[in-house]
Protein backbone atom coordinates (compact mmCIF):
# COMPACT_ATOMS: atom_id res chain seq x y z
CA UNK A 1 0.00 0.00 0.00
CA UNK A 2 1.34 3.28 -1.07
CA UNK A 3 2.40 5.64 1.48
CA UNK A 4 0.73 8.81 2.34
CA UNK A 5 2.13 12.02 1.10
CA UNK A 6 2.81 14.86 4.05
CA UNK A 7 -0.31 16.96 4.65
CA UNK A 8 1.64 20.15 4.89
CA UNK A 9 2.36 19.95 0.76
CA UNK A 10 6.38 19.48 1.28
CA UNK A 11 6.34 17.06 -1.43
CA UNK A 12 4.23 18.70 -3.99
CA UNK A 13 5.75 21.37 -6.83
CA UNK A 14 6.16 25.08 -6.61
CA UNK A 15 3.93 27.46 -8.80
CA UNK A 16 6.44 29.57 -10.01
CA UNK A 17 4.61 32.58 -11.11
CA UNK A 18 3.39 32.70 -7.21
CA UNK A 19 6.75 32.59 -6.48
CA UNK A 20 7.25 35.54 -8.84
CA UNK A 21 4.70 37.43 -7.65
CA UNK A 22 5.51 37.59 -4.13
CA UNK A 23 9.00 38.11 -4.78
CA UNK A 24 8.28 41.06 -6.67
CA UNK A 25 5.58 42.30 -3.85
CA UNK A 26 8.50 41.76 -0.96
CA UNK A 27 10.58 43.97 -3.07
CA UNK A 28 8.18 47.01 -1.83
CA UNK A 29 9.52 48.16 1.71
CA UNK A 30 8.76 51.22 4.14
CA UNK A 31 11.87 52.56 2.83
CA UNK A 32 11.27 52.01 -0.84
CA UNK A 33 7.41 52.32 -1.37
CA UNK A 34 7.34 53.21 -4.77
CA UNK A 35 9.63 51.37 -7.01
CA UNK A 36 10.69 51.38 -11.16
CA UNK A 37 10.59 48.31 -12.85
CA UNK A 38 14.81 48.01 -13.49
CA UNK A 39 14.23 48.79 -9.17
CA UNK A 40 12.10 45.69 -8.94
CA UNK A 41 14.38 43.91 -11.73
CA UNK A 42 17.63 44.81 -9.35
CA UNK A 43 15.89 43.34 -6.23
CA UNK A 44 14.08 40.37 -7.70
CA UNK A 45 16.71 39.66 -10.75
CA UNK A 46 13.68 38.39 -12.56
CA UNK A 47 13.29 39.34 -15.91
CA UNK A 48 11.70 42.57 -16.90
CA UNK A 49 9.27 40.98 -19.01
CA UNK A 50 8.36 38.78 -16.81
CA UNK A 51 8.07 40.96 -13.98
CA UNK A 52 5.44 43.83 -15.91
CA UNK A 53 3.73 40.82 -16.71
CA UNK A 54 3.19 40.02 -13.12
CA UNK A 55 2.99 43.99 -12.35
CA UNK A 56 -0.14 43.97 -14.61
CA UNK A 57 -1.93 41.28 -13.20
CA UNK A 58 -1.35 42.31 -9.74
CA UNK A 59 -2.62 45.58 -10.80
CA UNK A 60 -5.46 44.54 -12.56
CA UNK A 61 -6.30 42.61 -9.32
CA UNK A 62 -6.46 45.16 -7.05
CA UNK A 63 -2.67 45.27 -5.29
CA UNK A 64 -0.26 47.21 -7.50
CA UNK A 65 -0.73 51.14 -8.60
CA UNK A 66 1.28 52.70 -11.39
CA UNK A 67 1.69 56.36 -11.20
CA UNK A 68 0.93 57.81 -14.96
CA UNK A 69 3.32 60.44 -14.40
CA UNK A 70 6.64 58.84 -13.54
CA UNK A 71 5.75 55.21 -14.07
CA UNK A 72 6.53 54.23 -10.42
CA UNK A 73 4.83 51.22 -8.94
CA UNK A 74 3.48 50.87 -5.08
CA UNK A 75 1.27 48.91 -3.44
CA UNK A 76 -2.49 49.48 -3.05
CA UNK A 77 -4.48 49.32 0.51
CA UNK A 78 -5.83 46.16 -1.54
CA UNK A 79 -2.55 44.60 0.33
CA UNK A 80 -3.79 45.77 3.64
CA UNK A 81 -7.06 44.53 3.47
CA UNK A 82 -5.58 40.61 2.43
CA UNK A 83 -4.02 41.68 5.85
CA UNK A 84 -7.48 42.02 7.64
CA UNK A 85 -8.47 38.16 7.03
CA UNK A 86 -5.34 36.98 9.17
CA UNK A 87 -6.46 35.18 12.42
CA UNK A 88 -5.28 36.64 15.31
CA UNK A 89 -4.57 33.50 17.14
CA UNK A 90 -1.53 32.88 14.68
CA UNK A 91 1.30 32.27 16.91
CA UNK A 92 5.42 32.37 16.11
CA UNK A 93 5.67 29.17 16.57
CA UNK A 94 2.53 28.41 14.38
CA UNK A 95 3.92 30.20 11.49
CA UNK A 96 7.14 28.49 11.53
CA UNK A 97 6.74 25.29 12.56
CA UNK A 98 6.54 23.28 9.53
CA UNK A 99 10.32 24.60 8.99
CA UNK A 100 11.60 24.16 12.16
CA UNK A 101 9.97 20.70 11.72
CA UNK A 102 12.02 20.65 8.59
CA UNK A 103 15.18 22.03 9.79
CA UNK A 104 15.59 19.43 12.01
CA UNK A 105 15.00 16.53 9.95
CA UNK A 106 17.77 17.88 8.12
CA UNK A 107 20.15 18.75 10.55
CA UNK A 108 19.11 15.25 13.12
CA UNK A 109 19.69 17.57 16.00
CA UNK A 110 17.03 19.15 18.36
CA UNK A 111 15.56 21.86 17.30
CA UNK A 112 14.47 25.18 19.84
CA UNK A 113 12.75 28.32 18.98
CA UNK A 114 13.52 30.74 22.03
CA UNK A 115 12.26 34.30 22.83
CA UNK A 116 12.96 37.21 25.77
CA UNK A 117 10.56 37.08 28.58
CA UNK A 118 11.17 38.22 32.26
CA UNK A 119 14.51 38.36 31.99
CA UNK A 120 15.16 34.96 30.47
CA UNK A 121 14.94 33.39 27.59
CA UNK A 122 11.41 31.45 26.92
CA UNK A 123 11.19 28.40 24.59
CA UNK A 124 8.22 28.92 22.76
CA UNK A 125 8.87 25.35 20.59
CA UNK A 126 10.98 22.02 20.38
CA UNK A 127 11.30 19.51 17.50
CA UNK A 128 13.53 16.77 18.20
CA UNK A 129 15.23 15.34 14.76
CA UNK A 130 15.68 12.16 12.65
CA UNK A 131 18.43 10.95 15.10
CA UNK A 132 18.13 8.47 17.99
CA UNK A 133 19.25 10.96 20.76
CA UNK A 134 16.55 13.59 21.70
CA UNK A 135 17.18 15.99 23.69
CA UNK A 136 15.32 16.74 25.95
CA UNK A 137 15.96 19.63 28.36
CA UNK A 138 14.55 22.72 27.90
CA UNK A 139 11.28 22.06 26.46
CA UNK A 140 8.55 24.68 25.35
CA UNK A 141 7.38 26.79 27.96
CA UNK A 142 10.67 26.50 30.37
CA UNK A 143 12.93 29.30 30.89
CA UNK A 144 16.71 29.84 30.45
CA UNK A 145 19.25 32.35 31.89
CA UNK A 146 20.58 34.61 29.64
CA UNK A 147 23.87 33.48 30.35
CA UNK A 148 23.84 29.43 29.26
CA UNK A 149 22.51 28.33 25.95
CA UNK A 150 23.49 29.22 22.69
CA UNK A 151 19.94 30.77 22.01
CA UNK A 152 19.69 32.73 25.09
CA UNK A 153 23.53 34.44 24.26
CA UNK A 154 22.34 34.97 20.72
CA UNK A 155 19.24 37.35 22.88
CA UNK A 156 21.76 38.51 25.20
CA UNK A 157 23.76 39.70 22.14
CA UNK A 158 20.76 41.63 20.83
CA UNK A 159 20.37 43.81 23.72
CA UNK A 160 21.47 47.20 23.62
CA UNK A 161 25.18 47.84 25.77
CA UNK A 162 23.05 49.53 28.74
CA UNK A 163 20.87 46.65 28.90
CA UNK A 164 23.31 44.40 28.48
CA UNK A 165 25.50 46.10 31.63
CA UNK A 166 22.01 46.04 33.57
CA UNK A 167 21.26 41.94 33.33
CA UNK A 168 24.84 41.15 34.10
CA UNK A 169 25.11 43.21 36.80
CA UNK A 170 22.59 41.20 38.48
CA UNK A 171 23.24 37.27 39.72
CA UNK A 172 24.43 34.78 37.00
CA UNK A 173 23.17 31.37 37.28
CA UNK A 174 25.66 28.63 36.66
CA UNK A 175 23.77 25.32 35.20
CA UNK A 176 27.04 23.43 35.02
CA UNK A 177 30.81 23.50 36.10
CA UNK A 178 31.00 25.13 32.20
CA UNK A 179 28.54 27.52 32.58
CA UNK A 180 30.00 31.12 31.86
CA UNK A 181 29.62 33.60 34.94
CA UNK A 182 32.34 35.70 34.19
CA UNK A 183 30.46 39.13 33.18
CA UNK A 184 34.03 40.46 31.25
CA UNK A 185 34.08 37.48 29.08
CA UNK A 186 30.27 37.27 28.33
CA UNK A 187 30.29 41.10 27.25
CA UNK A 188 33.62 40.44 24.97
CA UNK A 189 31.56 37.71 23.61
CA UNK A 190 28.38 39.29 22.76
CA UNK A 191 29.49 41.75 19.97
CA UNK A 192 31.29 39.01 18.28
CA UNK A 193 27.98 36.85 18.55
CA UNK A 194 26.52 39.92 16.40
CA UNK A 195 28.99 39.98 14.19
CA UNK A 196 29.52 36.54 12.91
CA UNK A 197 25.45 35.73 13.56
CA UNK A 198 25.94 32.78 15.63
CA UNK A 199 26.69 31.68 18.79
CA UNK A 200 27.71 28.24 20.32
CA UNK A 201 28.15 27.06 23.78
CA UNK A 202 29.43 24.05 24.97
CA UNK A 203 28.23 21.80 28.11
CA UNK A 204 26.87 24.87 29.87
CA UNK A 205 23.40 23.37 30.46
CA UNK A 206 24.20 19.98 30.57
CA UNK A 207 27.25 17.87 30.66
CA UNK A 208 27.70 16.28 27.49
CA UNK A 209 25.23 18.55 25.51
CA UNK A 210 26.19 21.70 23.20
CA UNK A 211 24.20 23.82 20.99
CA UNK A 212 24.59 26.25 17.93
CA UNK A 213 22.07 29.20 17.56
CA UNK A 214 21.37 31.89 14.69
CA UNK A 215 19.30 34.97 14.75
CA UNK A 216 15.77 35.16 13.17
CA UNK A 217 15.48 38.90 12.58
CA UNK A 218 12.64 40.62 10.80
CA UNK A 219 12.63 42.86 8.00
CA UNK A 220 14.64 45.50 9.76
CA UNK A 221 17.38 43.59 11.08
CA UNK A 222 15.74 43.37 14.59
CA UNK A 223 15.61 40.14 16.79
CA UNK A 224 11.86 38.12 16.76
CA UNK A 225 13.53 34.92 18.01
CA UNK A 226 16.34 32.57 18.29
CA UNK A 227 16.97 29.38 16.82
CA UNK A 228 19.30 27.09 18.41
CA UNK A 229 20.22 23.53 17.53
CA UNK A 230 20.96 21.18 20.71
CA UNK A 231 23.21 17.67 20.70
CA UNK A 232 25.72 15.53 22.01
CA UNK A 233 28.93 17.85 22.23
CA UNK A 234 30.68 16.01 19.67
CA UNK A 235 28.24 16.38 16.98
CA UNK A 236 27.59 19.80 17.75
CA UNK A 237 31.30 20.87 18.03
CA UNK A 238 32.76 18.15 15.42
CA UNK A 239 33.32 18.48 11.69
CA UNK A 240 29.48 18.61 10.76
CA UNK A 241 29.34 22.11 12.46
CA UNK A 242 29.90 23.91 9.81
CA UNK A 243 27.36 22.23 7.68
CA UNK A 244 24.70 22.33 10.50
CA UNK A 245 25.79 26.21 10.81
CA UNK A 246 25.04 26.80 7.44
CA UNK A 247 21.65 24.64 7.25
CA UNK A 248 20.71 26.87 10.53
CA UNK A 249 21.75 30.21 8.68
CA UNK A 250 19.87 29.49 5.62
CA UNK A 251 16.85 28.54 7.49
CA UNK A 252 16.84 31.15 9.75
CA UNK A 253 17.18 33.20 6.29
CA UNK A 254 13.95 31.57 4.88
CA UNK A 255 11.95 32.02 7.97
CA UNK A 256 12.79 35.76 8.33
CA UNK A 257 10.58 35.92 5.03
CA UNK A 258 7.89 34.57 6.85
CA UNK A 259 7.93 37.16 9.76
CA UNK A 260 8.37 39.87 7.68
CA UNK A 261 7.52 43.08 9.79
CA UNK A 262 6.75 41.77 12.90
CA UNK A 263 8.09 43.33 16.01
CA UNK A 264 11.00 42.67 17.44
CA UNK A 265 10.85 40.86 20.76
CA UNK A 266 13.89 42.99 22.52
CA UNK A 267 12.34 45.26 24.67
CA UNK A 268 14.13 47.35 27.88
CA UNK A 269 10.92 46.32 29.79
CA UNK A 270 12.11 42.42 29.55
CA UNK A 271 15.05 43.54 31.82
Amino acid sequence: MPSESPRDGSTLSRVRAVSRAVSILRAFSPEEPKLSLSDIASKTRLDPGTIRRILITLRDEGLIFQDASGGLYSMTLGVLELGKAVPESVSLRDLLESDLIALAAEIGATIYLSVLSNHKALCVARYHGTSGIEVRWWSAGESMPLNCGAGPRVILSYLNKADRQKYLSGKLTALTDNSQTDRKAILNELDDIRERGWAMTRDDVADGLSAIAVPLNNSRGELVAAISAGGLTPYITGPKQPALLNSMKAAADKMARLVGNLPANISSDEI
